[in-house]
């Protein structure tokens, strides 16, 4: 795995952390705690796009990915 798909994958599994911590708090503040998890949400995805990229680009047909 190359040095920027293994950081971006560190980086979505943080995110993901948070996003289940806050899904913890949600119950007092359910409309602030929506937004927040709205946004997390959206950078999970395109962290987890920009591994695979990453991946996909690093691969080669002897090592796939």
């Amino acid at each position: 795995m190359s040095d920027e798909a293994t950081f971006l994958d560190g980086y979505r599994k943080a995110l993901e952390e948070v996003s289940g911590l806050v899904l913890g708090l949600r119950d007092g503040h359910m409309a602030d705690c929506g937004e927040v998890l709205e946004h997390l949400d959206k950078m999970i995805e395109r962290a987890r796009c920009e591994s695979r990229s990453c991946l996909a680009s690093t691969a080669s047909g002897k090592n796939g990915y």
